[in-house]
């Protein structure tokens, strides 16, 4: 790695495709069909952060996917934890530890700055790296700036706003209050429950509609029809 890699460039990259290679080899000869790999919820915001910083694209790192090329599926079952949190616990199981020293021989790599980022983030809000990596699978795309990417929510490529109310639903765009033919009001499905909001109590006279859900949890969501019941 050390001789194919330029001067003052990160090892990371290279190491990283011939170990994955390696893998895909072994997994061939095992007649396997899926590869687990131990990156963590850290690795996936860093390399977003890296990739925004340094690309201008919004990229992490997916939970699964398919390698075409190899016939390889490929999983990271560790990619919504904490890197703080799988140190911890393996300390406790007493797991050995395998040190990469590539790594460590490399001063002011741009992924450790990143790390400092990171912890400064944590300095505004303890949960913020927990945050960030539910928010990689929480997004907005009427509050990001990607045409194509609204098109392809079934929203307005332009305003954002929905086009198709149930597929846009989907991704948690907006919960749609609307009133069946024998006047009951519906809801839409959301990205969180998916499940259809019934309604038990209509405040005519109020700011809120008030409804339960399947589960029996009542909520109280702004009443857009407010004067028109």
């Amino acid at each position: 790695v050390k001789e194919k890699t330029h001067e003052r460039k990160s090892y990371c990259s290279l190491c990283s495709r011939l170990r994955r290679g390696i893998l895909y080899s072994i997994a061939h000869e095992l007649n396997c069909k899926k590869i687990a790999l131990g990156h963590h919820g850290d690795d996936a915001m860093e390399t977003l952060l890296l990739n925004m910083i340094h690309g201008g694209v919004m990229k992490g790192m997916p939970a699964r996917y398919r390698s075409t090329s190899r016939d390889m599926h490929v999983i990271r079952p560790l990619i919504a934890c904490v890197e703080r949190d799988i140190a911890e616990f393996s300390r406790e199981m007493e797991f050995p530890i395998l040190p990469c020293n590539l790594c460590e021989c490399q001063e002011d790599l741009h992924r450790g700055r990143v790390k400092l980022l990171c912890d400064a983030m944590e300095s505004m809000n303890p949960q913020a790296r927990k945050n960030v990596i539910t928010a990689m699978g929480n997004v907005r795309p009427s509050h990001l700036l990607d045409g194509e990417l609204r098109v392809a929510c079934a929203l307005d490529r332009v305003t954002g706003g929905v086009v198709e109310e149930e597929r846009a639903a989907l991704i948690g765009e907006s919960v749609v209050v609307g009133v069946s033919d024998d006047g009951e009001m519906l809801g839409v499905k959301d990205k969180k429950s998916m499940v259809v909001w019934k309604a038990c109590i209509v405040l005519r006279h109020s700011s809120k509609i008030c409804f339960r859900s399947d589960d029996g949890d009542l909520v109280l969501r702004n009443n857009s029809l407010k004067g028109e019941a």
